[in-house]
């Protein structure tokens, strides 16, 4: 339950990236805000119905998968880091959104392994493949907000289904 709890946050704040690229009148962004909002609403509450509660002492992850979700996590912090001073100092801005949506993807490649969940497998294909489609954007002269939506409501919707997916399987 708590890998749902993480994914619809995480996509809410993808959806925040989103729509930050959007223009348009307040009223629009609003809306956005609001649908957003309301699709986590809605996304968690069935994934919270869909999840069966474990028996009390049954533990599915050994101990040594936290550690090595902990690895991977400091990882993928240090290289978000990294990418953001460097995309940074070079000012390719426009290509802060699509660095870190590859770097969240990748992460998920081995976490699939860690917590046995293929769904993870796939979040971090079509997020690296949210992220590819966001460069392509920004290489074919796209506006930075242009790209902010693209990958922001890209990986919003794959965490979103990542969440229903994971939840329905169980």
């Amino acid at each position: 339950m708590v890998g749902v709890l993480i994914l619809t946050v995480f996509a809410l704040l993808w959806a925040a990236v989103g729509i930050s690229g959007i223009r348009g009148s307040g009223a629009v962004v609003a809306g956005a805000a609001v649908l957003a909002v309301a699709v986590t609403a809605v996304v968690y509450t069935l994934s919270r119905r869909a999840v069966r509660v474990e028996p009390v002492g049954q533990d599915r992850e050994p101990a040594g998968n936290y550690r090595r979700f902990g690895v991977i996590n400091v990882a993928q912090t240090v290289a978000i880091v990294a990418a953001v001073m460097i995309l940074g100092r070079l000012g390719a801005w426009i290509l802060v959104p699509p660095a870190v949506c590859l770097i969240v993807g990748l992460h998920f490649l081995p976490l699939a392994g860690v917590f046995g969940q293929p769904p993870y497998r796939w979040a971090g294909v079509l997020l690296v493949v949210v992220a590819l489609a966001g460069i392509l954007a920004s290489a074919a002269g796209a506006a930075p907000g242009t790209v902010r939506a693209l990958v922001g409501a890209g990986a919003a919707l794959v965490l979103w289904a990542t969440a229903l997916r994971i939840a329905g399987q169980r």
